[in-house]
């Protein structure tokens, strides 16, 4: 069965170099049915170049302009993969990127955000004045809070981290979420959250105004706040096309039976 019609969205993207580095690494895509922040890791040059060509080598392998299919979501990471793969293999020191974002697809007829990610970047969604972080961090600090670590001298700091493309764990988490009227959903790399909190978070999305608006709101409070890191943003609204507002899912969702690049998860948290 195929969708009658397609979900409108509105989208802003912002990245900024922040006030303490001198390079961009971050690299970022809101072309529908993509939206897409990559953080760039490996020094000068070799973190812009892999944060780049995951971009890049994702969004050559989607067709543009229409929703897109699990296998085509599926194989794009892959290509993705590939692509920072070969620009590490040219670095000494190698090169990688975390990959965070939603990608609107048909499943079952109906639209859905396919959610995915790959290291410490996220994607929020935002309803009403609620305000859920859909993805976890793979980050050392993360995982040993998860495995019971709370005493804050013997936690890592954010920046250590368990997964990303170019390293030798590049699994990516999946969420299959409705796409529904009023939601609007946050892309950002840590430059934004290590700088703001999720109470900060929720104020500006609540009452932001218009895409454009909200994203440029959100890179001057990072920037006011110290703007240590490079500071992507992207902030999609669904302005027609979607379901009504419903129950956030507490059952597994599933991304596809024989697509073996996604694993798909449930959301661990909410603000």
């Amino acid at each position: 069965m195929r969708m009658d019609t397609l979900p409108e969205v509105r989208a802003a993207a912002r990245t900024d170099v922040g006030m303490l580095r001198s390079v961009n690494e971050d690299s970022a895509c809101a072309e529908y049915p993509v939206f897409l922040v990559a953080d760039g890791m490996g020094g000068h040059e070799a973190g812009e170049e892999a944060s780049r060509a995951a971009i890049e080598a994702f969004v050559s392998a989607i067709t543009a302009g229409e929703p897109s299919t699990l296998a085509e979501v599926g194989a794009a990471l892959e290509a993705a993969r590939d692509a920072v793969a070969r620009v590490a293999a040219d670095r000494r020191r190698g090169a990688g990127c975390t990959l965070t974002g939603a990608v609107l697809v048909e499943h079952d007829g109906r639209p859905h955000w396919l959610v995915l990610n790959i290291g410490d970047s996220r994607v929020y969604l935002h309803r009403g004045a609620d305000l859920h972080q859909i993805t976890v961090d793979h980050s050392l600090r993360d995982e040993m809070i998860a495995g019971g670590a709370h005493d804050p001298a013997t936690l890592p700091g954010r920046n250590v981290i368990t997964r990303a493309l170019g390293s030798a764990d590049t699994t990516a988490d999946s969420w299959l979420l409705p796409v529904e009227d009023g939601a609007r959903l946050l892309i950002c790399s840590d430059g934004l959250t290590t700088e703001i909190d999720d109470h900060q978070l929720r104020a500006v999305l609540t009452m932001g105004g218009s895409s454009e608006a909200v994203a440029e709101e959100l890179v001057r409070r990072a920037n006011t706040a110290g703007g240590r890191d490079n500071i992507t943003v992207i902030v999609v609204d669904v302005v027609a096309g979607g379901d009504a507002w419903h129950i956030m899912p507490t059952g597994s969702a599933t991304a596809t039976e024989d697509d073996v690049t996604l694993s798909a998860t449930v959301p661990r948290r909410g603000r």
